[in-house]
C-alpha cells in the first residue's frame, strides 16, 4: 500500500481522475439542473437581489433579432436600451453562446441551460488548475488529487450562485492568477522565459473582465502586491519584475476598458463615481473569516454569534483553521519542532513563493476591510490606511465603482488553504514520525466533511422555472392568451421600477415578484422592458421615463407613438397587500409610483386583460 502511495502519476493521469470525480459531485450537487433543461433554476436566497434580473438579461440577450448586434441590448430602459457591458449577463458567454445560435445551432431555446452548464464547468477548470499548481507545490499525489477537487467546493465565490452573482462564482479567476504568478516565479529563478505564462495570464485575464470587470481590480491588486514583495525580497535587483508586474497588472485592465469604451455610445452620459463606498454591508467583517455557512455542520474552536452580511461571506474552511490551530499549538508547546520545520520550509521554493503569496493576499484582505473599521456597535472607528482604496480613493473618486470591496478578500482563502497545504505536505515528506500520513489522513477527512456538506446543500438549492417554462407561470400565461405581441412596441410595468443610474433621486427599487412577472411577460411576448434594472444606466434617461408619468418630453413622447404600449398592472400595489420599497425622502421616485393608478385613468388606456390582480392595457401615446 505504501509502495503505491509513493508512485508519482503522470500530469494527465492526475488531472483526468480529478475531473471524473468532479464531474462526479458537480453530477451529484447539480444533476436536477442539467439532466432537466428549462425545468430547474437556482434557488436564490436573496429575493430583493439580482439573480432573476441576470438570467432575464442573459435569455433576452439570445432572444434579440441577431440584426441588433452584440454590443447592442434593447430589453430594458425602453426606448434607449443600453450596451450589454452594463447588463450584468456574462458577455463572454452570452455573446458567444449568440454567435454559436447564429452561425451554427440555435441554443436560445436552452439559453439557461446552457448558461448553467458553463458556470458549473468552471469548477472542472478550477480543478485542472489546481491539479497544475498543487503538482509544484506538493508531494503527495493523494493530497493533490484530494485538495484538486475539493477546494473548488469551499471557495468563498461558490455561494454567488445562489446569491445571484452568478458570473462572481467563477474561481477559476484567481487560480489562473496564482497558476500564472508560480510558473513565471519558477522561471525567472531557473533563467528560463517567461513570455508565455505573461500571455497566457494577459489573455486569460482580459477573457475574465467579461465575465464580470471585477476580477481585474480583484485580481491586478494580487498580482501588483506580488512583484512588488517580490521585487523587495530581491533587494530591488530584479527590475524587470516591475515591467512584467505591469504587463500582467496593467495590460488587461487597459484592453478591457478599451473595448467597452470604443463601443459604448453612452459612455459620456454616465454618472463617474458610484453611491455606496465603504458601506458597511459591502466589506468585510474580520469575523467572515471564521464563521462557517449555515449548512456546514462541522465546527471550529472559535464561532461568531452575528451572521455577516452575504458580501463578507469568506470562510477559510475547518482544514485550514485547523491547520493554522496546529501550528500555533506547536509553536507554543514545541517551539524547537516548530522552528526546524519553519526554518526549513521557509527555504524551499513552494515556500518562498507562498509567502509571496500570503503577503500579497493580505494586501486584498485589508483592502477588504473598507477604509473604516468600525467595533463595538460603532462606537470606535478605525482609519484603515493599509487599504489601497484609502489612497486611490483620494487620487480618483472613480475607484467607488469597485464599492463591495469584500470580494477584495477572495485570494486570500486560497493563499491560506494553499500554505496550510503545503506546510501539511512537507512535513509529512520529511517528518520521520511514524503516524504522519494518519495526521494527513484526518485533514482530507475535515476538508471531506464540509465538502460534503456543500454538496448536500446545494443538491437541494433548486426551484421551479418560472422564468422560461410557461407551464411553471399560470398567471402570465392566461394573461397573454388573447394577446397579439405584434401590435405593440414595449411593455411599461405599473408600479414602475428602474435600477442602476447610481442616482438615487432618480432610482426605482423593484418588489421581486413584481419585476419576476415583468420579466415573464417580456421573455414569453418578445417586447422589451421599459422598466430597467441594469448597471450604470445613464441617469437623465432615468429621469426622462420617470418624468413619462407626469411631464414627459416631446422627443420621448415622439419615439413612443409607432405603436401601442402594453401596459402591466399589479393591483396589489395599490390596495394594500403590498409594498413597493421607495425610500421616503426620494421625491420624484416616491409621485411616480403613487400616481400609478390615475396615470392609467388619465391616459385613457384600454383594459385587455386581467388575471386576479393582475391587469394588462393598451396605451397608445399621444
Amino acid at each position: 500500500m505504501l509502495r503505491f502511495l509513493r508512485q508519482q502519476p503522470s500530469r494527465v493521469a492526475l488531472a483526468g481522475v480529478a475531473l471524473l470525480v468532479q464531474l462526479g459531485f458537480i453530477s451529484r450537487a447539480f444533476g436536477r439542473l442539467l439532466a432537466e433543461p428549462n425545468q430547474f433554476l437556482l434557488r436564490l436566497t436573496s429575493e430583493t437581489g439580482d439573480g432573476m434580473k441576470n438570467y432575464f438579461t442573459f435569455q433576452s440577450y439570445l432572444q434579440q433579432p441577431f440584426a441588433k448586434g452584440l454590443a447592442w441590448y434593447g430589453n430594458m430602459n425602453y426606448p434607449y436600451g443600453d450596451y450589454v457591458f452594463y447588463t450584468d449577463n456574462t458577455p463572454l458567454v452570452a455573446v458567444g453562446v449568440k454567435l454559436f445560435s447564429h452561425y451554427v445551432y440555435d441554443l436560445t431555446p436552452y439559453g439557461l441551460a446552457v448558461y448553467h452548464a458553463v458556470l458549473l464547468s468552471g469548477m472542472l477548470l478550477s480543478t485542472v488548475l489546481l491539479v497544475a499548481v498543487l503538482r509544484r507545490l506538493l508531494h503527495s499525489w493523494v493530497l493533490i488529487l484530494s485538495f484538486s477537487v475539493l477546494l473548488p467546493w469551499l471557495n468563498p465565490q461558490l455561494g454567488r450562485l445562489l446569491i445571484g452573482h452568478f458570473n462572481l462564482s467563477q474561481s477559476w479567476v484567481i487560480l489562473l492568477a496564482i497558476w500564472g504568478l508560480l510558473r513565471i516565479y519558477e522561471r525567472v529563478n531557473a533563467g528560463l522565459p517567461i513570455w508565455r505564462p505573461v500571455l497566457l495570464l494577459v489573455a486569460g485575464l482580459t477573457a475574465a473582465a467579461f465575465m464580470h470587470l471585477y476580477y481585474l481590480p480583484i485580481v491586478g491588486l494580487c498580482t501588483g502586491s506580488f512583484f512588488l514583495f517580490w521585487l523587495i525580497s530581491t533587494r530591488w535587483r530584479q527590475v524587470r519584475l516591475v515591467v512584467v508586474g505591469a504587463v500582467i497588472t496593467v495590460i488587461p485592465l487597459l484592453l478591457a476598458l478599451c473595448v467597452i469604451r470604443a463601443t459604448d455610445g453612452y459612455y459620456a452620459l454616465r454618472s463617474s463615481t458610484a453611491s455606496g463606498f465603504n458601506y458597511l454591508p459591502w466589506k468585510l467583517q474580520f469575523s467572515a473569516l471564521f464563521q462557517r455557512y449555515s449548512y456546514e455542520r462541522t465546527h471550529f474552536i472559535i464561532n461568531t454569534v452575528q451572521p455577516v452580511p452575504y458580501e463578507s461571506q469568506a470562510y477559510l474552511g475547518i482544514f485550514a483553521l485547523a491547520g493554522l490551530l496546529l501550528g500555533l499549538v506547536l509553536l507554543v508547546f514545541n517551539y524547537a519542532a516548530w522552528q526546524r520545520w519553519w526554518q526549513a520550509w521557509r527555504q524551499t521554493q513552494q515556500g518562498k513563493f507562498l509567502l509571496l503569496l500570503l503577503a500579497a493576499a493580505a494586501v486584498g484582505l485589508f483592502t477588504a476591510l473598507g477604509t473604516e473599521y468600525y467595533l463595538a456597535d460603532n462606537q470606535y472607528v478605525i482609519t484603515n490606511y493599509l487599504s489601497a482604496f484609502f489612497y486611490l480613493h483620494k487620487i480618483t473618486e472613480r475607484v467607488a465603482q469597485f464599492r463591495a470591496v469584500a470580494r477584495f478578500s477572495w485570494p486570500f482563502f486560497w493563499a491560506i488553504n494553499l500554505l496550510v497545504l503545503s506546510g501539511l505536505d512537507y512535513w509529512v515528506a520529511t517528518s520521520q514520525v511514524r503516524w504522519r500520513s494518519v495526521v494527513a489522513a484526518l485533514f482530507v477527512v475535515l476538508a471531506w466533511l464540509d465538502t460534503r456538506d456543500t454538496l448536500k446543500f446545494y443538491r437541494h438549492a433548486l426551484m421551479s422555472n418560472v422564468l422560461t417554462n410557461p407551464a411553471n407561470d399560470p398567471a402570465t400565461r392566461a394573461l397573454l392568451t388573447n394577446v397579439r405581441p405584434q401590435e405593440y412596441q414595449a411593455i411599461l410595468p405599473i408600479p414602475y421600477f428602474h435600477v442602476g443610474s447610481e442616482d438615487l433621486d432618480v432610482t426605482i427599487d423593484d418588489d421581486f415578484r413584481h419585476s419576476n412577472h415583468a420579466y415573464q411577460l417580456s421573455l414569453q411576448t418578445g417586447l422589451p422592458l421599459m422598466a430597467s434594472k441594469m448597471s450604470r444606466t445613464p441617469p437623465g434617461q432615468a429621469r426622462a421615463l420617470l418624468h413619462l408619468f407626469s411631464s414627459p418630453s416631446s422627443s420621448l413622447r415622439r419615439s413612443l407613438r409607432q405603436k401601442p404600449i402594453l401596459v402591466f398592472f399589479d393591483e396589489a400595489y395599490y390596495d394594500g397587500s403590498r409594498q413597493v420599497p421607495v425610500a421616503k425622502d426620494r421625491t420624484l421616485p416616491q409621485r411616480v409610483v403613487k400616481t400609478g393608478p390615475s396615470f392609467i385613468e388619465q391616459s385613457h388606456m384600454t383594459p385587455i386583460a386581467s388575471e386576479g390582480k393582475l391587469h394588462l392595457y393598451r396605451w397608445q401615446v399621444n
